[in-house]
């Protein structure tokens, strides 16, 4: 059962949902990386918990919520890196920005023998013999 006033902050729930889907669409999705490692799918997963999470408990005073989405907004606009430019061309490494994205793509983590096969502890005690 809502409280009184209950729909009106459903609704401002909706309002703020909606806003924060249509930013994160437009994250760039990364395609060296899978779902699982992925930003724009975690923010969406992200976005989809949180709302969810709070559907009931959504707070009368929106202030926080508005300052969230004002900040991701920044985020996905780049406006911090547009008013604060580097001329930095590599990373610490000294690779690259394609060599970085290759190095972190999956087949790059396989290559350095970071696979993301989670195996128990045991596993390594009880291997199958072939």
């Amino acid at each position: 059962m809502l409280f009184k006033g209950g729909f009106i902050y459903l609704a401002m729930s909706a309002h703020y949902y909606k806003r924060f889907v249509r930013l994160a669409e437009r994250w760039p999705r990364d395609k060296y990386k899978n779902r699982e490692r992925d930003a724009a799918f975690f923010i969406e997963g992200e976005i989809e918990r949180v709302f969810r999470k709070e559907c009931n408990t959504f707070p009368q005073d929106s202030t926080l919520c508005e300052r969230r989405l004002q900040s991701f907004e920044q985020i996905v606009k780049s406006v911090h890196r547009s008013n604060y430019p580097n001329s930095y061309k590599s990373g610490v490494f000294g690779l690259n920005l394609d060599r970085l994205r290759e190095a972190n793509s999956d087949e790059g983590r396989r290559m350095f023998g970071l696979r993301d096969d989670k195996k128990s502890f045991f596993s390594g005690f009880f291997r199958r013999k072939s």
